[in-house]
C-alpha cells in the first residue's frame, strides 16, 4: 500500500510539471496534457482536422452547474456564475466557494474563503500578477457597487468605490474588467459607436481615473467596431480583450492584449466565423496605437459551426498562446462539438523599434507581430449535448506573469 501510495504521488509530481489545459464545461472539469496535442511543429500552415478526442488525463463533475474558475494565492477556486436565484436577499457570503487540488484530483469547498458576496453572474474577474491581488465586477443586476477584491495578506473580500459617473452609464451598458500589463481596467461594451467609458485603478490609492472620450481610447475602439451588414445580413461584434501577452521590446508603457470579432448572424461568404487580432495599446491611458489581424489561427477551417462558437484564449508564458474555439458542426449529419486548438508563438518584427507612435494619432492597421503556428487540430466529440458547451480554460501549473481573465457573459 506504501510503495503504491508513493507511486502515485511521484505520478502526480510529474504531471504538475507540465503544463495541462483544464477545460471548464456547465458541468464538468477535464484535463488535456498540451503534450497531448498534436505534435509541435514550426509555422504549420494547414489544420489536421476531425480528430478523435484527444486523451484526458481526468475528468471531474462539478459540484454546482457553471462555475468560474480564478487564481488566487497560488491556487484555484471556482466561483458560482449561474443565473441568480430569485431570492436576492441571502446574505453576501451565502455563495459557496470551491477549490480545485490538482495533485489530489478533486473539488472541495474551499475552508480558507468565504463565499461570494453574489452569485458571479455576466461579471468578470482578473489578477494582478505582481501583487497577487485578484478583483471582481460583479453585474449591477445581481448586486449594487459591485467591485472587489481580495488580497492575500487579508483573504476578506473587500468592497471598492464605483468609477466616476460609472452610475450615469445607460442600464443597458454592459461593462468587461481586464488587466492590461499590471493595470486594472473597466470598459464598457455597448455596440454602439458613440458610447464608450474607460476608467483605470490605482491599487495603492484605491481610486479610479476616467480617460477622455478620444476616438483611440480603447473602449471607443472596440465599441466603434460594431457592424451591422445590411447586404449580407450579417452582424460583426468585436468583443473587449481576453488576454494581454507580455512581449519583448515592447518598451514600459505598451502592451499587447488580443480580442476577437464574431459573426453573430452568420458571416458573408468565405469569411471566417471568427477573428482574432492583437491590439497595441498603452497601459498608462488606454489609447490604442496598432492593431493586426492574426489570421492564421482559425481560417481555412472547415467545415462551419454554429454563431454560437466559443473562443477562449490562453496565454502558456514566453509569448506563446493557445486560442481554442468550440461549438457544434453544422451540417455534420450527427450531434457532434468540435474543438479547434491552434498554439502559436508572437514577437515583434524586426522593424517594430522604429516606428513612431503617435499617443494622439487614431488606431492604425498594421503588421508588428510575427505569428509562428506550432499546431491547427481539430477534435471532434460525439453525442453532443448544451452541458458540453466549453466555458471557461486555465492552463496548470500557473504560468508566472500570466494574466488570469475571464468572463462569465
Amino acid at each position: 500500500m506504501l510503495l503504491s501510495q508513493q507511486k502515485r504521488k511521484t505520478e502526480q509530481v510529474e504531471m504538475a510539471e507540465e503544463a495541462c489545459l483544464c477545460l471548464f464545461t456547465y458541468e464538468e472539469l477535464f484535463v488535456i496534457k498540451l503534450s497531448n496535442l498534436k505534435k509541435q511543429e514550426d509555422d504549420v500552415k494547414d489544420w489536421t482536422c476531425l480528430l478523435p478526442p484527444p486523451k484526458i488525463e481526468f475528468s471531474l463533475q462539478l459540484p454546482e452547474p457553471d462555475l468560474c474558475p480564478f487564481e488566487f494565492d497560488s491556487k484555484i477556486y471556482m466561483a458560482v456564475s449561474s443565473s441568480p436565484p430569485l431570492n436576492l436577499g441571502r446574505k453576501p457570503g451565502c455563495w459557496r466557494i470551491y477549490e480545485f487540488k490538482f495533485e489530489e484530483r478533486r473539488i472541495e469547498l474551499a475552508e480558507s474563503l468565504d463565499g461570494v458576496p453574489a452569485p458571479l453572474f455576466r461579471s468578470s474577474i482578473a489578477n494582478t500578477p505582481g501583487s497577487g491581488d485578484v478583483y471582481f465586477y460583479i453585474n449591477p443586476l445581481v448586486i449594487d457597487s459591485g467591485f472587489y477584491v481580495l488580497c492575500p495578506d487579508s483573504r476578506v473580500w473587500k468592497q471598492l468605490n464605483p468609477p466616476p459617473d460609472y452610475c450615469q452609464c445607460p442600464r443597458d451598458t454592459y461593462f468587461a474588467m481586464f488587466v492590461l500589463h499590471n493595470t486594472v481596467v473597466l470598459s464598457s461594451f455597448t455596440g454602439r459607436g458613440t458610447d464608450s467609458y474607460l476608467a483605470h485603478f490605482d491599487p495603492i490609492k484605491e481610486t479610479w481615473t476616467v480617460e477622455p472620450d478620444s476616438d483611440n481610447n480603447l473602449s471607443k475602439f472596440i465599441n466603434a467596431r460594431y457592424n451591422h451588414g445590411l447586404e449580407t445580413g450579417s452582424c460583426r461584434a468585436t468583443y473587449p480583450p481576453q488576454i494581454s501577452v507580455p512581449l519583448l521590446g515592447l518598451g514600459s508603457n505598451y502592451t499587447v492584449c488580443l480580442a476577437h470579432d464574431k459573426y453573430v448572424d452568420g458571416p458573408p461568404l468565405n469569411t471566417p466565423l471568427e477573428k482574432v487580432f492583437a491590439i497595441l495599446v498603452n497601459h498608462q491611458n488606454g489609447r490604442v496605437a496598432l492593431y493586426q489581424y492574426l489570421d492564421v489561427f482559425f481560417e481555412g477551417f472547415q467545415p462551419w459551426m454554429t454563431d454560437r462558437a466559443r473562443v477562449n484564449l490562453v496565454d502558456l508564458g514566453n509569448g506563446k498562446v493557445c486560442a481554442i474555439l468550440s461549438d457544434e458542426l453544422l451540417d455534420s449529419g450527427s450531434e457532434s462539438l468540435a474543438f479547434c486548438f491552434s498554439v502559436f508563438t508572437l514577437s515583434l518584427l524586426e522593424d517594430f523599434a522604429a516606428l513612431q507612435l503617435d499617443s494622439g494619432a487614431p488606431p492604425m492597421e498594421r503588421d508588428f507581430l510575427k505569428v509562428t503556428v506550432h499546431r491547427k487540430c481539430v477534435y471532434i466529440m460525439k453525442n453532443w449535448n448544451p452541458s458540453n458547451y466549453m466555458r471557461h480554460v486555465f492552463v496548470w501549473p500557473p504560468t508566472k506573469g500570466r494574466r488570469f481573465y475571464h468572463s462569465t457573459g
